[in-house]
């Protein structure tokens, strides 16, 4: 019996010891892939105002909870605009992390920015759980402004209204790479490659 236990252990073994290798491999594997593709950063369309340009700018829109918002020009904390609407899914998704994130970046104004009729912004706020940490407005005159043709959208505006980064939001990865290019100063994943292939014609 004694016999059969150790031969038993010594095959679990040999399995631990073939399956972390197997783990180490994948890992290795997985990393190379992220170098080759780089940040999973927001998709930048080419329509719209431009990086480094002052973002169109609005004063007196109203929010979800009748407080007066302003849009771009000169302020004390940068301004994330997330542009969404009330049939989008894929800007209910991402509510949660937004919430969360306006809570934990004090140094930020997030700023949920839509489209549609008095009932759908109300159905759409319903659910939604938005409370006083970001403010949702009603802004086609915005998006119409910024040239946002899809959603989510979402585009960074530094303390002096100037456009950092922008770019389709699909998850909340991509919106974090936003505040990440505001720090960095690298606006977009299409400005990395450019830089990358730059660096590499530069070579001798």
């Amino acid at each position: 019996m004694s016999t059969v236990l150790l031969v038993a252990t010594v095959i679990l073994a040999v399995a631990v010891a073939i399956l972390f290798l197997m783990v180490l491999a994948l890992a290795r594997e997985i990393g190379r892939v992220q170098v080759r593709l780089g940040p999973l950063g927001a998709r930048m369309m080419d329509t719209g105002p431009k990086i480094e340009q002052a973002g169109p700018s609005f004063r007196g829109l109203t929010d979800q909870l009748g407080r007066t918002v302003g849009v771009g020009g000169h302020r004390d904390k940068p301004q994330l605009l997330l542009f969404t609407a009330p049939g989008c899914s894929t800007c209910k998704s991402l509510l949660p992390g937004i919430r969360a994130m306006a809570r934990a970046e004090k140094d930020l104004e997030i700023v949920i920015v839509s489209d549609g009729t008095p009932e759908e912004h109300a159905q759409f706020l319903a659910g939604s759980g938005i409370g006083s940490e970001l403010s949702y407005v009603d802004g086609r005159d915005v998006g119409i402004a910024y040239q946002v043709g899809t959603t989510p959208y979402g585009v960074i505006l530094d303390e002096h209204g100037k456009i950092r980064a922008k770019g389709l939001c699909n998850h909340m990865a991509q919106v974090e790479s936003l505040l990440n290019a505001l720090e960095s100063g690298t606006p977009s994943l299409q400005h990395l490659h450019e830089q990358a292939k730059v660096h590499l014609a530069a070579r001798p």
